[in-house]
């Protein structure tokens, strides 16, 4: 099951968030029994991807637990012997779970940053990562000083410095920077506090100021807003959705001139605002379609890397209909461009399914039962990109298809190369 846990992971995850209790449970212990039978290390990249940064809290929550399962499984020496960069962003995310707003998320953050810590190895890795003379630009490195002061014996922080220097000098230095990130801190947490409380709001004016406030923030400091992202978005993916129309379209154009401020730190929420978005595709209001729209096209050029956001399109086709289907469709279908020569295999896992799904169930001249419309202008775009990159393999992969679908698929492609 190794090649398929990206997936599971995902699916499960997702369930955890469910509003049944009953089904909570039943993809918690499906994760736990996964987490105990996949080689480990691909469970850890699989957590770490679909969980960690997840706007669901309960989600997130699930994620750490399994995680700490499976780094507990792993072992602080072979997590501490990979690259630096592997090292780096571990550490970055048990931080980051360490700090977050779920007591119980915090709680597993902290033992596996404990389970890291006490190992000789990481003193090593901080050393090289967080020189002491540099600890002034990295505030992110402060906290970690904090927790390691409160996880550690007394005395054991003096590794972070220079053995030349007394510990008192050490130290001493290191206070006021402290001070200058708590005091940080609190400013921000205000900050989140007063923007999701206008969010939130019963009132539609209300929530219009908050969706301005978050345009602001994001003009005058997007850091704030990257750094925060996965918090603001639980709030603000409401708004995206809001009942009231004017509310509902400000928040889409409010997005789309974002995206280009924030680029790639929008990635911890791009699954979760394609989601949003696309449900605003078969809006009958023109403002909101044309808004989603710019949404969609904005997040298509922005990011650096599209393997995800080829892998949102992919998921969402199955869910939606009508004009979002075939609009998503052909987003689909440009992506496959500019993914394919950098990661052949993202394609092949999450586009591929969807021409097989359209192939299996069209019917007449491209009706897809239920769907409502004729997808088939979509479909053979879909199958021209793909060819275009993949040229005869395409035939080869599809050769384990029901025959209706290998013929339909090579009528397609005759109609294209005539």
């Amino acid at each position: 099951m190794d090649q398929e846990v990206e997936e599971i992971t995902r699916v499960l995850l997702h369930k955890t968030g469910d509003s049944s209790e009953f089904i909570q449970k039943a993809a918690d212990r499906s994760l736990g029994v996964m987490v105990g039978s996949v080689t480990p290390m691909r469970a850890m990249a699989a957590l770490m991807a679909g969980g960690v940064n997840h706007r669901n809290p309960p989600v997130r929550k699930c994620a750490a637990e399994h995680l700490l399962t499976v780094m507990e499984q792993i072992g602080a020496e072979k997590l501490l012997s990979g690259t630096r960069d592997n090292t780096e962003l571990l550490v970055q995310t048990l931080v980051k779970l360490a700090q977050d707003c779920n007591q119980d998320t915090r709680f597993y953050g902290r033992k596996m940053l404990n389970l890291l810590m006490t190992h000789p190895k990481f003193d090593g890795y901080l050393k090289q990562s967080l020189p002491s003379h540099n600890l002034r630009d990295h505030p992110e490195a402060v906290f970690v000083i904090v927790i390691l002061k409160m996880l550690l014996p007394k005395g054991d922080i003096e590794f972070f410095c220079p053995n030349t220097r007394s510990r008192s000098d050490i130290l001493a230095p290191a206070q006021p920077v402290v001070r200058r990130s708590s005091l940080r801190s609190v400013e921000a947490m205000e900050q989140l506090k007063e923007l999701n409380k206008l969010l939130m709001a019963k009132e539609f004016q209300t929530r219009m100021e908050g969706v301005t406030l978050l345009v602001e923030h994001c003009k005058n400091n997007p850091q704030f807003i990257s750094t925060n992202i996965v918090q603001i978005f639980d709030a603000f993916a409401l708004r995206l959705q809001d009942s009231n129309k004017k509310v509902n379209q400000h928040a889409l154009e409010s997005v789309a001139s974002m995206i280009p401020i924030l680029k790639d730190g929008l990635h911890p929420v791009v699954v979760s605002m394609v989601t949003v978005v696309t449900d605003n595709l078969n809006s009958k209001n023109s403002g909101i379609y044309t808004a989603a729209v710019r949404v969609i096209m904005n997040v298509s050029l922005s990011l650096s890397d599209n393997a995800l956001l080829l892998q949102a399109f992919a998921s969402r086709v199955h869910f939606i209909s009508g004009r979002a289907m075939q609009d998503i469709t052909g987003h689909l279908s440009a992506l496959v461009a500019s993914v394919y020569p950098q990661k052949p295999s993202a394609v092949e896992r999450h586009t591929l399914p969807v021409l097989w799904y359209f192939l299996n169930n069209m019917i007449g001249n491209g009706v897809l039962p239920g769907r409502s419309g004729n997808v088939r202008t979509v479909v053979c775009k879909l199958a021209k990109s793909l060819y275009k990159e993949m040229g005869r393999s395409l035939e080869d992969h599809a050769s384990s298809q029901p025959q209706h679908v290998i013929k339909s698929l090579r009528y397609l492609l005759d109609m294209e190369l005539q």
